[in-house]
């Protein structure tokens, strides 16, 4: 049983720590150690920078261009790699018999196909289906 002097050393201990907590956090504001939650770079730029309104306006439109150009290179990385890999499912399913071929559209074929989101959504030009001499069909949409 925690004797009085128990409980008020750890509410002490605890009062201490949030005070400890609170102002190593302050500090860290005030230096730039941690930066302030949604503020956006180019927000940040503005400020620290002492930007103009054009120029203001013009790293905003570099940064959209640039995000759109990364995004749609993930785009295509991510349908390249597909296409690798439905290549090498059907580069694997050739060698099969035409019982392990079952085995495989069911087994191994259709769970990924659900896991990529199948063929529906046009993200790529081509994939074991369409190479398959039994074509696998994507499973009904929930």
């Amino acid at each position: 049983m925690p004797t009085r002097s128990n409980l008020w050393l750890g509410l002490l201990v605890g009062i201490s720590g949030l005070l400890i907590g609170f102002a190593v956090s302050t500090l860290a504001y005030r230096y730039r150690i941690l930066r302030v939650p949604g503020q956006s770079i180019v927000e940040r730029m503005s400020r620290d920078l002492q930007l103009t309104p054009a120029q203001r306006d013009r790293v905003g439109d570099i940064l959209r261009e640039s995000r759109f150009k990364v995004r749609e290179q993930q785009l295509e990385y991510q349908k390249h790699r597909h296409q690798l890999f439905w290549q090498a499912l059907t580069q694997v399913r050739e060698m099969l018999t035409p019982e392990q071929q079952k085995i495989f559209d069911r087994e191994f074929a259709r769970p990924w196909m659900m896991h990529s989101g199948g063929h529906e959504h046009g993200d790529h030009d081509h994939g074991p289906a369409d190479d398959f001499a039994e074509p696998m069909q994507a499973p009904p949409q929930k």
